[in-house]
């Protein structure tokens, strides 16, 4: 299926970008724009991924530094097209791929709804709540001693998010936080990079509950290729297409993408090397028989309806 085109939702090369000084022609990253025209990827969704402030200080800084790489990974490359809204998706060429700018952790945000503003209009179209731990939003997956849910300021990011047609990505979240941004959130959710709790039970994957929450709000979940999230043995091809078979029988195609979380894992699966490799599932599919319209829409078509209804 040559006409098939890839987007994934979720992406750390910009941490490369900053931290070793490496450029989206590099081979040493998991995305670099060779890879990413020979997987066919139509749009890559870019994470600014904010880290501790420990390691990485203020995190407002650190994610001005991050967005700072990413138009200069844009100057001077005509085969990216940024995307701020749903008519720029129109404008994306046949040899070009379309770039959305995330955050990744809203502790970005240093507690003032003024920088979320901010940051929407440096080009964020989408912002994971929390990564794992603890913020002024709410807590992480793995904040095991409270695992509270949204804070005031967390419900009030939510409803500024609605209103600024941003996409709001539930990905690293608490459980309880989870059900409070189901409860407040007005447009569709998506879990970016998350995988099936049934499947692997990491804590970082969602519950049969989570994903048939997130189907009923018309959300979406990026299938994330790290192994840990994919399985407790040795993994591969076969593994991503069970996390993807399995939430398609508990709520059909409709709710399924990609969330490869390239350049953000130590390790991949068995022949996945990046966003090149996106050809071997789509190709498993197909053996499976799995309708073409089914693929179409994992493949691209769920995040073009997500970024459509969202992006206006």
């Amino acid at each position: 299926m040559k006409e098939l085109r890839i987007i994934d939702g979720h992406c750390d090369t910009l941490t490369n970008l900053l931290d070793r000084s490496s450029t989206i022609n590099d081979s040493v990253n998991h995305v670099s724009l060779e890879n990413l025209i020979k997987g066919r990827v139509y749009i890559q969704f870019f994470a600014a991924w904010i880290g501790s402030r420990q390691k990485y200080g203020s995190p407002l800084q650190r994610g001005l530094k991050l967005i700072d790489r990413y138009y200069n990974m844009l100057e001077g490359n005509s085969r990216l097209v940024p995307i701020l809204q749903w008519e720029d998706v129109n404008k994306i060429g046949n040899d070009q791929i379309g770039a959305l700018l995330t955050i990744e952790d809203g502790n970005i945000l240093e507690g003032e709804l003024a920088n979320l503003r901010i940051l929407y209009k440096l080009g964020v179209r989408l912002m994971t709540l929390t990564w794992n731990h603890r913020n002024e939003i709410c807590d992480g997956i793995m904040e095991t001693n409270s695992q509270s849910g949204l804070s005031n300021f967390g419900i009030s990011v939510i409803q500024e998010m609605n209103k600024l047609n941003m996409i709001i990505d539930i990905s690293h979240i608490s459980v309880p936080a989870f059900w409070d941004v189901i409860e407040y959130s007005k447009a569709p959710i998506i879990a970016s990079h998350s995988n099936a709790k049934a499947v692997c039970p990491h804590p970082r994957n969602l519950d049969d509950k989570q994903i048939l929450a997130i189907s009923e709000v018309n959300g979406l979940i990026g299938i994330n290729f790290y192994p840990l999230f994919l399985s407790e043995k040795n993994c591969g091809i076969e593994d991503i297409v069970k996390h993807i078979e399995y939430i398609a029988g508990l709520v059909g195609v409709d709710v399924v993408g990609f969330g490869s979380d390239f350049d953000g894992v130590d390790h991949l699966p068995d022949g996945i090397n990046g966003p090149q490799d996106f050809p071997k599932i789509i190709n498993r599919l197909l053996q499976l028989n799995y309708l073409e319209d089914d693929i179409k829409k994992i493949c691209s078509g769920n995040y073009l309806r997500i970024i459509k209804t969202i992006l206006k």
